[in-house]
């Protein structure tokens, strides 16, 4: 998804607007995003467009301990299948391998879009940082099939854990090497960590946020909801939408200006 710059532009996936049902559907904002408006329109049976902003995510992939690291942030945000993160043959935590992801409000899990599958057999763990440790959150991997974590589009979820609290990286004992992002950002981090090295060939095309929250905000039939934001630290990705029954459509117009919309 192309980069905007003090532009205007319709992020939703057709025109006249997302299709939403029961099932969620997840709407990007281009890279430079600054305000979002989003209007409900065409409901059949549903009584309003559901609708939660996903939070901005750090994303960092180490394989030697955080002496390097790959910032995936924006690749996985962008919504093209030409940026992606190469988790090739990704081994273990005890051999310094792992992906680290930030954010400034708690997640209930991440969604993923996985590009070359992985096929080998590997348990994914998620830990959580609870103030003096790294802690299991206890997620249900959907990424894994005949016990082979990335090996499908799906979500990564767990419940949101009441002991989570923000820190900086070396508060939580890590010692990233020079030039490391995010160092000094307090932030709700995740480990994300594999049981066995993963196959020779694997990539990851998008990684999002998934809000805390499922009791999203409403909009009744061509009710508009505004709102500034970033596609940056402390912003946000996109937005979830669904209906509680029957179907809706969502317009996402986005721009990058210090302007506002009219009406």
């Amino acid at each position: 998804m192309a980069t905007i710059n003090h532009e205007w532009r319709s992020a939703s996936t057709a025109d006249g607007g997302t299709a939403l049902s029961t099932t969620t559907a997840r709407v990007l904002f281009p890279l430079g995003t600054t305000k979002a408006k989003l209007h409900a329109r065409n409901l059949s049976t549903a009584k309003a467009a559901q609708v939660a902003p996903m939070p901005w995510i750090t994303v960092l992939h180490t394989d030697d301990n955080l002496s390097t690291v790959t910032d995936a942030s924006d690749s996985m945000q962008d919504g093209a299948d030409g940026t992606l993160l190469t988790l090739s043959s990704m081994d273990t935590l005890a051999n310094g391998d792992f992906v680290l992801v930030g954010s400034h409000v708690p997640l209930r899990g991440l969604q993923v879009d996985v590009g070359a599958v992985n096929g080998t057999a590997s348990v994914m763990t998620v830990k959580y940082w609870n103030g003096s440790a790294w802690a299991d959150i206890s997620d249900t991997d959907g990424t894994a099939d005949s016990g082979a974590t990335l090996a499908q589009d799906a979500a990564i979820t767990w419940t949101v854990p009441t002991a989570h609290v923000k820190e900086r990286m070396r508060g939580m004992g890590l010692a990233p090497g020079a030039g490391v992002p995010f160092t000094y950002d307090p932030l709700f981090w995740y480990r994300i960590e594999v049981s066995a090295a993963l196959d020779s060939s694997v990539t990851v095309l998008g990684m999002l946020g998934l809000p805390r929250y499922t009791t999203y905000a409403e909009l009744a039939a061509n009710e508009n909801l505004e709102q500034d934001t970033k596609t940056s630290l402390g912003g946000h990705s996109g937005v979830e939408g669904k209906t509680a029954a029957g179907t809706a459509n969502l317009i996402v117009n986005v721009f990058s200006s210090g302007d506002g919309f009219d009406g």
